[in-house]
């Protein structure tokens, strides 16, 4: 057996070939969730349940939970009482890039044989938080950021060839193209039902 960065590359192989003409086996759904905590601002996300090839997957030990908020320091100047310090769902949104970008390559790297010896992707992004808190019209969200700065590294003996198909093999990433391409989404609030009416006496 040879295993490269964690994989068995026979099995590798062999999945991507029973893929290859099994592309319904391969489809996934996936949720995600998030309770307001009566703080605004702070949620309580969750992830999901997930579908692998229409067949429901499901178990209370993968309901990862992240707690979201906000900068300390924001709060402090907008008022909150005791300001605390979380994640941020952007900057939460952008680890979320990183980590699939570097799933990307180095999937790249494993589909091409390549040898890389390390892989580290950051991001950074400019944010106007203007429309948010209510000093600009929600018509001007395009404002809101300037591009997204991507930087990926990799280390080990690798030719110039080697580095553009990893480049172009990031572009796999489904987050990157998640916030790249013009996907159809829109807010749907809805009222949830708190109870049943009291039945009459």
């Amino acid at each position: 057996m040879v295993v490269k960065h964690g994989v068995d590359l026979e099995r590798f192989s062999e999945f991507a070939e029973h893929a290859a003409t099994h592309r319904d086996e391969i489809q996934l759904e996936l949720s995600a969730s998030a309770t307001y905590e009566g703080r605004a601002g702070h949620s309580l996300t969750k992830v999901k349940a997930y579908s692998l090839g229409g067949e429901p997957i499901e178990r209370a030990t993968r309901e990862y939970t992240l707690p979201m908020g906000a900068w300390r320091e924001v709060e402090a100047a907008a008022g909150f009482v005791g300001p605390t310090d979380r994640p941020e769902p952007i900057e939460v949104a952008l680890a979320t890039l990183t980590g699939c970008l570097n799933v990307a390559v180095s999937f790249t790297a494993l589909h091409e044989g390549i040898d890389i010896d390390g892989l580290e992707t950051s991001v950074r992004l400019d944010f106007d938080p203007s429309v948010v808190f209510f000093l600009d019209e929600v018509e001007n969200s395009e404002t809101t950021f300037d591009d997204i700065d991507i930087t990926i590294e990799v280390s080990g003996d690798i030719t110039d060839e080697q580095r553009e198909v990893l480049q172009a093999g990031a572009r796999r990433s489904p987050v990157w193209n998640l916030m790249r391409l013009p996907n159809d989404m829109e807010p749907s609030v809805e009222v949830a039902k708190t109870g049943m009416p009291a039945a009459d006496d």
